[in-house]
């Protein structure tokens, strides 16, 4: 009888077991679609803002309202005095000015003279400037893949050059330069997470981000603020702060706590510059040349090639691993 119970005992675990992975693999692919969309949605939000809005305006109501919900959720949870203790605050308020204000500002401003598609296939750039920080910094050392990896991305970008989408050169300069600041806030953040959990950090930047942007704003800008009296440029910057830049943060979070990191970024990934693609297309009217499709779909297979030399079956990401996820694969 003993024997009986321990058996069914057993027998109940593993399919109590079984049943939380399930729904575990739901969950985490219902986040890892949702944050996909959220994230192609950034490149075209922020080229209709951009556009519409002056570009200050837009980044600081953007953040803002991100911000807002980040102090909502961090009361919710009990960590907002974390975000304001001397031990993290200036490290929060330094990855805040890299990772959301300088990202924010590079991206719109950029964006308001190039095309949302040109943006998309730029900011692919992210694991060429991944590899030289971590080399430089934090003494990875890469590996062939590695490499081999980065030059097909590097390829990939520099085939549309020719064929004259670049221009200005200075705007597309900006978007390309956009994730160097995002891994730079990367590599801030190292030594705070943990502690630190990343709902935490990413609330931090907001938080600090959002007072950075609205000094810039009020300074330099403070004449601009009666545009968002028009309710439809309200509404989008609403929208791109609520969804693109918090709850993008949020459903990428929820979904590597519940999937592997590797599988989640192999989902993510490419879904992210061909839905823009698409947004593009039928949101702001903008068509992809060839030669810029072309060079997305190399700059993708580059990401790839990074992307599927992880460890598929890692059942937790490791720190660093969280701080490359920092950004909404932006935010952030």
């Amino acid at each position: 009888m003993r024997n009986e119970a321990e058996t069914a005992d057993t027998f109940s675990r593993t399919a109590d077991h079984k049943a939380r992975r399930q729904r575990a693999l739901r969950i985490g692919l219902s986040l890892a679609i949702a944050s996909t969309i959220l994230g192609a949605g950034q490149p075209v939000a922020m080229r209709f803002g951009a556009v519409h809005v002056d570009p200050l305006l837009f980044c600081t109501g953007a953040v803002m309202f991100a911000a807002v919900c980040a102090v909502v959720w961090l009361i919710s949870s009990g960590d907002l005095a974390l975000v304001f203790d001397p031990r993290y605050r200036a490290r929060l308020c330094t990855m805040g000015f890299f990772g959301t204000v300088m990202t924010s500002l590079t991206v719109t401003y950029g964006l308001s003279r190039i095309s949302a598609v040109v943006g998309v296939l730029l900011m692919q750039s992210e694991p060429v400037y991944s590899l030289v920080l971590s080399t430089s910094f934090v003494g990875e050392r890469p590996s062939a893949r590695q490499v081999f990896a980065t030059v097909v991305i590097l390829v990939g970008i520099a085939s549309v050059f020719g064929a004259g989408s670049f221009s200005p050169l200075w705007a597309a300069g900006l978007v390309f330069i956009t994730p160097l600041f995002w891994q730079t806030s990367h590599v801030i953040g190292l030594k705070v997470m943990p502690p630190l959990s990343p709902s935490t950090v990413t609330g931090g930047r907001f938080i600090y981000a959002s007072m950075f942007l609205t000094a810039l704003l009020l300074i330099f800008r403070a004449d601009t603020i009666h545009q968002l009296a028009d309710q439809t440029l309200l509404e989008v910057t609403i929208l791109t702060g609520v969804f693109i830049y918090f709850f993008g943060a949020l459903t990428w979070y929820g979904a590597i706590s519940r999937l592997s990191l590797a599988w989640t970024t192999a989902l993510v990934v490419p879904g992210i510059p061909l839905l823009s693609i698409l947004f593009a297309v039928i949101f702001l009217g903008e068509h992809a040349t060839h030669h810029v499709v072309v060079g997305i779909l190399i700059a993708i297979a580059g990401v790839l090639t990074l992307v599927m030399g992880a460890d598929a079956h890692r059942p937790h990401p490791s720190d660093s691993e969280m701080a490359e996820a920092i950004h909404q694969p932006i935010v952030s």
